[in-house]
């Protein structure tokens, strides 16, 4: 298997990449000056050094990537702070009507960009909930991926299609369980059999915190990341988990046993996430210049094989597929848009301080 994508002539040599500043911008020896620039807020995993570097080549506008740490705490920051110091910030899910509704953000017109128009699966450009009436969309779509039950087929004879059987006694200390509260409190609700796991009572949450804590307790550890995850894994520790179905074939790629997937009975939550246009941005046609940069098939291509998960970009699957990488493609659904409209989108409680007060009681529980 195949494991880089060709880069253009453009990028050989490290020199060519230039200077990487503190703020993760690149810039080439070639330009002294900057024509222009984009402060883009994003997820790490989004960043293509190399694609910075060509795009600073061949435009002159200098992107500055300005990292993420979650939904709630990048909202409530900018909340606070305000946006006008950014042109693009990203979210996942419905968290982009949260928003819209605090005036951060303007509504784009995704076939007004090259890219987008040509590349993008056509289902990305009308997610319900994120479209407004005049068909423009509140982000451009990037990747998704439905959360399901991941397991390790050696250990796990019967392929698991509840959530119950992160509850299972025969699995203690052999569950996962992730620092990641917005893909929990979706289990707990499933199994209550609550309408929407962001939208819970006191009383509701009070007993979807109780649900959390037996899962927890099956648990050998919290896991901070996936990177903590994918050990445990690979060496057998975790049996069984929530998680996108392309971590099963990383654990296998890795090392691991041969992992199974399955969704679950009561139905799960995913994200999409993607680039949303800073309301009144001070380098809003640069901005958009580097969203149909991102949406490029060179760079989607090589960020997906990097960090596979589903893909909202046509072409840059096709040209996974063109070099060889058909298993990593079919693993991660990447061919299979139709799957991340199966899902549920998660979104921002509507009670912030009392879901990060009930998470904080789930982690310290013993």
């Amino acid at each position: 298997m195949k494991t880089h994508l060709k880069r253009r002539e453009l990028l050989k040599g490290a020199a060519a990449l230039g200077a990487v500043t503190a703020s993760g911008s690149l810039m080439s020896p070639r330009r002294a000056h900057a024509a222009g620039e984009v402060n883009w807020m994003a997820w790490g995993g989004h960043v293509e050094p190399g694609g910075i570097a060509e795009f600073y080549d061949e435009t002159g506008i200098r992107v500055n990537h300005i990292a993420m740490n979650s939904n709630a705490s990048t909202f409530a920051k900018l909340k606070l702070s305000g946006v006008s110091q950014y042109d693009l910030i990203e979210a996942d899910g419905l968290w982009t009507l949260k928003y819209l509704e605090a005036d951060m953000i303007e509504p784009i017109d995704l076939d007004s960009i090259p890219n987008v128009k040509a590349n993008m699966y056509e289902q990305f450009k009308h997610i319900p909930d994120l479209v407004t009436s005049d068909g423009k969309m509140l982000m451009a779509p990037w990747g998704w991926n439905p959360t399901i039950l991941v397991y390790n087929e050696d250990e796990v004879s019967e392929a698991p299609d509840s959530y119950e059987a992160l509850l299972d006694p025969k699995y203690k200390g052999h569950v996962a369980f992730s620092d990641q509260h917005e893909f929990m409190w979706p289990i707990a609700a499933f199994l209550l059999g609550y309408e929407d796991p962001f939208k819970m009572n006191d009383s509701q949450l009070e007993k979807a915190k109780e649900i959390l804590i037996k899962i927890k307790r099956n648990a050998p550890t919290i896991t901070k990341g996936w990177n903590e995850q994918l050990r445990l894994f690979v060496e057998g520790t975790i049996w069984i988990g929530m998680s996108s179905p392309g971590r099963a074939y990383t654990v296998t790629a890795n090392g691991g046993p041969k992992m199974g997937t399955n969704p679950p009975k009561e139905g799960y939550y995913g994200w999409i996430d993607g680039d949303m246009l800073v309301k009144d941005a001070a380098n809003r046609e640069d901005a958009l210049k580097w969203i149909n940069e991102i949406h490029s098939a060179d760079y989607v291509a090589t960020n997906f094989l990097r960090l596979q998960r589903g893909c909202a970009n046509r072409a840059g699957v096709e040209k996974l597929i063109a070099e060889g990488h058909d298993d990593i493609v079919k693993a991660n659904f990447m061919d299979q848009p139709e799957v991340a409209f199966n899902m549920k989108l998660i979104r921002a409680p509507e009670y912030p301080d009392k879901y990060a007060a009930a998470w904080n009681d789930v982690l310290a529980a013993t």
